[in-house]
């Protein structure tokens, strides 16, 4: 028993192990503290990444600074664009607040991108699909691909696309796009036509330079060049050359705690002209804004925009709403199968997690024509991950309703 005693005495004077402190997150890295004010993408535009990506980076703006999710970010970027990425945070503006920077380099190597910029399914106008893909060595990029597309014109235009960009400076790109493509027309655009208007078949030629001016600013010019043959034999191939002029405005910002603000911006210019051998004459102006205000899981987006077309100008000119982009629930050629030479577009979004809720009015009408305003609704699902869309649209009117199905990615 005196054994046993004593050995219960030693076992109760001798201390515990001393437990190693648990460590606070925060404490091991000091920018868990602060807010993330903005990320940047360093010597290119951060629209290089795709648009899943985009939307990652843009839902951690406004939210503590999480390492383990830029480091992801970082894998994901090298991997989209096959380079080298190093990742810096310096101070932001306001207090208590980083800017996260990725730098990307240039390197020699050759890089291969395959991409699907548009897939659609409409349910009254049917397939849009687009594929891409792309050879890059250092500041050079040639592109190839091919598309069919029966949603932003006022034909169904099916082809090839080529193209080559030239980054010569961080502020000035070079560009040169080619296209092929065959034009297919619906029975009531067919109707509405006057004789010699429907082409056959476009080729384009689309040389410009993109200037960036600074931050927000973006200047791009060119010109553009369009040989078209008609449907009808006995008229001639005609072409449609064009000046062009593009600026465009991109700013992100804060506005309180947890809240980030992006404003769009741009204005086109078109101007069909003689001197540059060019059979129609016509100056179309276009121009769109976009605003978005975003709060954790939840998105806000208004959108403006409006068009003129004067002179004389072939079809593809021509305006069109009620596709997947405006008027949401009307079909385009049911409203005008011939395109507007005017039109004007408002919009309203509401994105909470996969939820969708849309609300268009707008009108399209010729120069001396009637103004008819109408509206339309959708709700529907969408995959932040992959951009993956499903809505159902449908026109805000008086008698029988007709919902529209919508199926895609990035629209």
């Amino acid at each position: 028993m005196s054994y046993r005693l004593l050995s219960l005495t030693l076992l109760l004077c001798v201390p515990a192990a001393a437990q190693p402190p648990v460590e606070d997150p925060a404490a091991v890295n000091v920018n868990a503290r602060y807010t993330v004010e903005n990320v940047e993408l360093q010597p290119v535009s951060i629209e290089k990444l795709s648009r899943s990506l985009r939307t990652r980076v843009h839902g951690l703006i406004g939210n503590p600074f999480d390492q383990a999710s830029f480091d992801d970010i970082a894998r994901r970027i090298r991997e989209e664009l096959r380079t080298r990425v190093n990742m810096r945070v310096v101070k932001g503006t306001a207090p208590n607040h980083i800017k996260v920077v990725f730098e990307v380099t240039m390197t020699e190597e050759t890089s291969f991108d395959l991409s699907v910029p548009r897939l659609l399914y409409h349910s009254r106008q049917n397939f849009t699909a687009a594929v891409e893909g792309s050879v890059r060595h250092g500041a050079h990029t040639a592109k190839a691909g091919a598309l069919t597309d029966n949603d932003q014109l006022v034909e169904r235009y099916s082809g090839v696309t080529a193209g080559y960009e030239f980054a010569a400076t961080r502020r000035l790109r070079l560009r040169a796009e080619a296209a092929s493509f065959r034009s297919q027309w619906a029975e009531t655009t067919e109707a509405a036509a006057p004789e010699g208007t429907l082409y056959r078949t476009r080729l384009r030629l689309d040389p410009s330079a993109q200037i960036s001016l600074f931050r927000p600013l973006t200047l791009q010019l060119g010109v553009s060049v369009d040989r078209l043959e008609y449907t009808t034999p006995t008229t001639t191939p005609q072409l449609s050359s064009a000046a062009r002029f593009t600026l465009r405005f991109d700013r992100r910002w804060e506005l309180g705690p947890d809240f980030t603000q992006r404003l769009e911006g741009a204005y086109n210019l078109r101007s069909g002209l003689s001197s540059l051998s060019s059979d129609y004459s016509f100056t179309r102006h276009q121009a769109e804004s976009r605003y978005t205000l975003r709060h954790h899981k939840s998105e806000l987006r208004a959108s403006l925009e409006g068009g003129l077309l004067n002179g004389r100008a072939p079809l593809f000119e021509r305006f069109t709403i009620g596709n997947s982009r405006t008027l949401r629930g009307w079909n385009r050629l049911q409203l005008d199968p011939l395109g507007a030479e005017r039109y004007g577009h408002a919009s309203v979004e509401y994105r909470m997690r996969w939820l969708r809720m849309i609300y268009d009015t707008g009108s399209a009408w010729q120069r001396r024509g009637p103004i008819v305003v109408r509206h339309s609704a959708a709700i529907g699902y969408i995959s932040e991950s992959s951009g993956l869309t499903a809505l159902i649209a449908f026109p805000l009117r008086n008698g029988t309703i007709e919902p529209i199905l919508l199926l895609g990615l990035n629209f």
